[in-house]
């Protein structure tokens, strides 16, 4: 285990998340005092830049944990970069995801039928097609 190899990600992590989430904060708030309209509210974009600016403070709490107690975060460390933990989930990620998958397909099969007359028309049903395609 490499602890400057860990530290480094982090810390590419948070300087990434802390660029694109200034990006969107400015962006939203530019276009909110030039009465710019791409969208129909550009308070969305601003909302949408709090989430990779959450990130950054999780990644900035890591580190600060990491570089201030090393030895009580080896544990959590091991946890995250242990191969057979990483596999083990892994493999539950891949059951929730077929969950999701199969999920997804009854409520996109389950809104044809209730909603003939929609499709085509309606934009959840479009949503859901999309999502079911990706």
């Amino acid at each position: 285990m490499n602890i400057e190899k860990i530290i480094k990600e982090t810390k590419v992590i948070m300087i990434g998340m802390m660029v694109m989430g200034l990006i969107l904060l400015l962006t939203g708030i530019s276009f909110d005092l030039l009465d710019i309209h791409i969208i129909r509210n550009n308070r969305a974009i601003v909302g949408l830049s709090f989430i990779p600016l959450s990130v950054a403070i999780a990644y900035y709490l890591k580190l600060m944990r990491i570089k201030k107690s090393p030895q009580k975060m080896r544990e959590n460390l091991v946890n995250e970069n242990d191969e057979r933990l990483v596999a083990l989930r892994n493999e539950v990620d891949a059951k929730a995801f077929r969950i999701t998958q199969g999920a997804l397909f009854l409520t996109y099969l389950g809104y044809t039928f209730m909603f003939p007359e929609e499709i085509f028309e309606s934009l959840g049903w479009w949503i859901l097609l999309a999502l079911l395609f990706v």
